[in-house]
């Protein structure tokens, strides 16, 4: 079978090309909005993921801006795989020697669904051996494969027997940031917590320089994702590598531009931060909040202190109302049931006795623990954190009269 070229020679920024970027289930509408913002075209939202087009700058742009996506996939080709056979041959027919060194490292992510090849391990393990294969036939020697930092990832889906083969162009997920040192418990997925901030409406709130308070900040994920928003920090800016660094057909002009596009927006962005401040009981997590903060380089922005939630209040140097946002403790974080909906009770008294005229977004295990916050909720979010489906709560505190 001939070898096609994945990507033509005479590629230029212009030429069009598919990708998919994945995200948490239920956030596929924000993340549509998202890529159409970064002058993605043909924007598709399926379960779990969009799909879009555009020059290549428009999937780096996705890799460095996107708070929302998981990956984003450069689609490469599509054939008909019924069997394992015809997944070895459609994927030799791809010209690997234009995106991979021969002395180079591999890794494959391989998923399926209603479709015959269903073993996920062995799946990866056609892809890798028609990759190899070729290489040894064409110069006698084969790339090795690296599952932790690959030159290249590949990854192949199969739907009802169609296989899409694809570049990794982020590598690593991009919900890592890079800048957690710890997590700690149950931690928030970096991602999930720009949603939830999204969903909460502090975009808007930023621009008008409202405050951020986290009554319960764990290891002040919310809060750095907050103040990187607010800052016009581009998420790409705090990774340490990507999956298209060593990539062959890496346009490293044009990645520079955007680069340097991020930067100039950040150091415009950042002296514009206000108020941002975190408290939690937990004496040990607040240092991994530090430790965090200080790696995103926030930490002469962002202000911890240690307080139960019976003490909360607005912080001192607030002059206006802001927003309260917060991962309340449920399931892994808490414990017993019993401890949750006291702590929800808890919360709820002091947001409703202490905040009035600012807006509040909870996100809870269920939408039972919500009830105990007593209070009435604006609108109801259903978002997944990793495989925990949890519930995004957003209120509008009144004034006490």
């Amino acid at each position: 079978m001939p070898l096609t070229s994945s990507l033509p020679a005479e590629m230029t920024m212009a030429a069009t090309h598919s990708f998919f970027a994945t995200c948490p289930k239920h956030l596929e509408l924000l993340l549509e909005e998202e890529l159409k913002g970064l002058g993605a075209r043909k924007v598709r939202q399926t379960v779990s993921g969009v799909f879009f087009e555009g020059p290549l700058k428009v999937g780096y742009r996705a890799v460095m801006w996107s708070r929302l996506a998981n990956t984003v996939l450069l689609q490469l080709k599509r054939f008909r795989a019924s069997s394992p056979e015809a997944l070895y041959e459609g994927v030799r027919t791809i010209a690997w020697d234009e995106h991979l060194s021969v002395d180079g490292t591999l890794a494959v992510n391989f998923t399926s669904r209603n479709s015959e090849i269903t073993h996920t391990k062995f799946g990866a393990l056609k892809v890798k051996d028609a990759v190899v294969d070729q290489f040894r036939d064409r110069f006698g020697r084969r790339p090795s494969v690296d599952l932790r930092q690959p030159d290249v990832k590949i990854n192949c889906h199969i739907e009802r027997d169609e296989a899409t083969i694809s570049i990794d162009l982020a590598g690593e997920s991009l919900h890592k940031r890079s800048y957690r040192a710890d997590s700690g418990t149950a931690p928030l997925k970096e991602n999930v917590a720009a949603a939830v901030l999204i969903r909460a409406g502090w975009p808007e709130l930023a621009k008008q320089g409202a405050p951020l308070f986290d009554p319960m900040c764990g290891s002040g994920t919310l809060l750095i994702e907050g103040a990187l928003m607010a800052a016009d920090c581009a998420p790409g800016l705090v990774r340490e590598r990507f999956g298209f660094d060593s990539w062959l057909q890496h346009d490293e002009l044009v990645w520079a531009k955007i680069l340097a596009e991020a930067q100039e927006r950040f150091e415009a962005g950042r002296p514009k931060l206000g108020i941002y401040v975190g408290t939690d009981i937990d004496g040990k997590i607040l240092r991994t909040a530090r430790a965090n903060t200080e790696k995103a380089g926030l930490d002469a922005i962002i202000r911890y202190s240690r307080r139960p939630v019976t003490e909360i209040a607005p912080p001192m140097l607030a002059t206006r109302p802001g927003l309260v946002v917060t991962n309340a403790p449920y399931g892994e974080r808490l414990g017993a049931d019993g401890e949750a909906e006291q702590t929800h009770r808890e919360l709820g008294d002091s947001l409703k006795g202490r905040f009035g005229g600012w807006q509040a977004s909870v996100l809870t295990g269920s939408k039972e623990l919500g009830f105990k916050l007593g209070v009435r909720a604006d609108k109801v979010y259903a978002i997944y954190n990793g495989a925990l489906e949890c519930v995004l709560l957003n209120f509008s505190l009144r004034e006490r009269r």
